[in-house]
């Protein structure tokens, strides 16, 4: 493992990561930064992923920039580690890492693209920097946010599934708290740290994300998608009317753990899309409806069934 990391570190040039600007997009619309110390001197890492426009990213930079950047964030806490333990005459090799998914979209993260991006992300990590981390606190996570993480779960080692600790919307201030001094945390995240004119989440500090303006777009990129997308084999075409909407049924007998994925694109008009399961009768939303960009993006995401005797509903609905 150390070998392919070494080998990793060269073919990347990490030894001069710093020397790379980021494209501006991902300076300013990746979310994360660093927020203070735990009460062991360590980097308090928070990452409100739950804001991050992931397809707005992937339209804007190429996927090994954005793989860089991420790098990159853990490159310069390894540095302000070695900072403090030059300081301190004592190792600090750690660091906690607070994951924020308030507003988390399943729609957003099953969307291919961005799940590809979101395990290369988990695999350049464990590859590469799975000691660094003490602990991760995934917070305001939704019900859905379990489905997402049951796709994760098997590309992430035991050793740092037992370091993450998923909390809901309630009762994960308290918790962080016991790890981190309220003065090394903004008031939004549970502490009492403000910015000057009084923003809650310091954003002079963490990037929150956002809506990626269009104009980030890559042009080039934009029309070698449109041409992909104009070249698709589809198995089957379906015509809606306007108001008109079609539902695709599944049934999951005995193949607990396998996987429903979908991909569309329509023609003349956008696409809304949800997809729904039922449960002894009870219907359970897993991607809320939504209006995608289907006649010049390709539309496509996976789900894992995770439960016999589940029926999945994907519904396509003309806007």
């Amino acid at each position: 493992m150390l070998l392919k990391s070494l080998e990793w570190r060269k073919e990347w040039n990490m030894d001069n990561i710093f020397d790379w600007t980021p494209p501006e997009v991902l300076r300013k619309y990746f979310p994360s930064g660093i927020a203070g110390d735990d009460k062991e001197g360590n980097p308090v890492i928070i990452i409100p992923y739950g804001n991050i426009d992931i397809r707005g990213l992937i339209k804007s930079c190429n996927s090994k920039e954005l793989i860089k950047y991420f790098a990159q964030i853990f490159e310069n806490a390894v540095l302000i580690m070695r900072e403090k333990s030059r300081d301190r005459g004592e190792p600090m090799g750690k660091l906690i890492c607070i994951v924020d998914e308030e507003d988390f979209s399943l729609g957003d993260f099953t969307y291919r693209p961005a799940l590809v991006a979101v395990l290369k992300f988990i695999d350049v990590f464990e590859s590469n920097y799975p000691e660094i981390l003490r602990c991760c606190y995934i917070v305001n996570a939704p019900k859905a946010f379990s489905v997402a993480f049951s796709i994760m779960k098997p590309f992430v080692s035991e050793k740092t599934l037992n370091k993450i600790k998923i909390h809901g919307k309630n009762g994960w201030k308290v918790v962080l708290l016991k790890v981190i001094d309220a003065d090394q945390l903004p008031v939004h995240w549970g502490g009492t740290i403000t910015d000057p004119d009084g923003n809650t989440k310091c954003i002079s500090k963490i990037r929150i994300g956002g809506k990626v303006p269009k104009e980030y777009y890559l042009k080039n990129k934009l029309l070698e998608l449109q041409n992909q997308s104009l070249h698709l084999d589809f198995k089957s075409h379906i015509t809606l009317k306007k108001t008109e909407s079609k539902i695709f049924e599944f049934q999951v007998f005995e193949n607990v753990g396998s996987q429903l994925r979908w991909e569309f694109r329509s023609t003349g008009c956008d696409i809304a899309y949800e997809v729904s399961r039922t449960i002894s009768e009870e219907v359970e939303e897993l991607i809320p409806l939504q209006r995608v960009n289907s006649q010049v993006f390709k539309e496509e995401g996976s789900l894992i069934c995770d439960e016999k005797g589940l029926l999945m509903h994907l519904s396509l609905k003309l806007t």
